[in-house]
């Protein structure tokens, strides 16, 4: 088996079960032809604060060897930077640990600092790597032009760039990243887990699934429910999440006589995370930027149809027949959004149907078929 080395943030840990699941899905899946290792840095002011949580050595039916370590950079400042630091970082705590995996292929998931940082630990080791880009690490990053100018160098040093939407490979061809070097892989869904109910249950809930930040719209989903349930009394909104944002929707919600119809059922671990889909009648999530969020695959595999934001790759596997798009930060084109969704009628097998196209058997396979054409020259 070829060893693949893995460095990414991206990747749950026993004080973060919940974080970037997605990411342990494909690896996971990747192991299954490859020998797999992942490296997660994890912020030195963290790894302060975690004491014995962050000597975490995976659970027993890890299907990839995995090791945490500290990854210093300087606060707020000198971002232009942090792509060194990690480097320094690595090689500082984990030199020995990689140089004994023996790695083939390396693959950083995410593009700043990780991307470039495996960049250059691949030309010290003078192994092929390459990049997945996932949407914001492109869409926020890509704004500073010193982290522009190094994620593109990164990206056209790499032997390949997995990008999960086409409107993210525009996004990094529009910066200088070469055409050919990127290749479209859509994330995967689970459908031994995400699948529709036998009986769908009529329900009135609204579910969100995600942080409780501003850029994914969550404040905008509040005000609109708000609005929406002095017309519709019997609406409910259930909230799985935790985030900065948390406080201010509690405040916002004190101001109404609507509090007892929302629930704040904070992080939620991900076995729960189809039950909840099942139960609700849409999934929302209205944010300002994305990539190919796995929610709205996840939602679509269970049969619940979505409304979110026209952003990103989220038209390239929303049609009309799964879900309603609307305009981002605009709370009445949510409402209206909302309306038409709760009063259409819609079709589980349509939903579905179109969900079939997205599995990690299928994201696996292409991925490794491109490791593979590299590693095989």
């Amino acid at each position: 088996m070829k060893k693949l080395l893995i460095i990414s943030n991206l990747y749950p840990s026993n004080w973060d079960p919940n974080r970037a699941t997605f990411n342990k899905q494909q690896f996971d899946h990747l192991a299954k032809n490859l020998d797999v290792s992942v490296l997660v840095p994890v912020s030195w002011l963290d790894w302060l604060k975690l004491g014995q949580k962050k000597h975490n050595k995976g659970q027993p039916d890890d299907k990839v060897s995995v090791k945490y370590c500290w990854n210093f950079y300087t606060p707020k400042v000198m971002r232009r930077c942090y792509s060194l630091f990690m480097v320094c970082s690595l090689l500082l705590n984990s030199y020995f640990w990689i140089r004994r995996k023996k790695p083939e292929i390396l693959l950083a998931s995410w593009a700043y600092p990780e991307g470039v940082a495996v960049c250059i630990i691949a030309k010290l080791l003078k192994v092929p790597f390459f990049i997945k880009v996932h949407g914001s690490d492109v869409n926020e990053f890509a704004q500073d032009k010193a982290r522009a100018k190094q994620i593109v160098w990164a990206c056209n040093n790499a032997q390949g760039v997995f990008s999960v939407s086409k409107a993210l490979k525009e996004q990094l061809i529009s910066i200088g990243v070469k055409e050919d070097k990127i290749h479209v892989i859509y994330n995967g869904v689970n459908k031994d887990v995400f699948f529709p109910p036998e009986m769908k249950i009529e329900s009135n809930e609204l579910l969100y699934i995600g942080n409780l930040k501003e850029t994914k719209g969550i404040g905008e989903l509040v005000k609109a429910f708000i609005i929406l349930k002095k017309s519709q009394p019997k609406l409910t909104l259930t909230i799985a999440g935790s985030g900065d944002m948390e406080i201010e929707i509690c405040e916002l919600l004190a101001q109404t006589k609507f509090a007892d119809s929302v629930q704040l059922l904070g992080s939620v671990p991900h076995s729960l995370i189809p039950n909840l889909i099942r139960q609700a009648k849409i999934l929302v999530l209205p944010s300002y930027a994305e990539g190919v969020p796995n929610v709205v695959l996840e939602s679509m595999s269970c049969g619940t149809p979505v409304v979110a934001t026209c952003v990103g790759g989220i038209p390239e596997v929303v049609s009309e027949d799964t879900g309603i798009l609307v305009t981002p930060k605009n709370v009445q084109a949510l409402v209206i959004g909302l309306e038409q969704a709760l009063s259409k009628k819609w079709s589980t097998e349509k939903i579905v149907k179109q969900a079939a196209h997205f599995s990690w058997t299928s994201n696996a396979e292409q991925v490794h078929r491109h490791l593979n054409q590299i590693s095989d020259m």
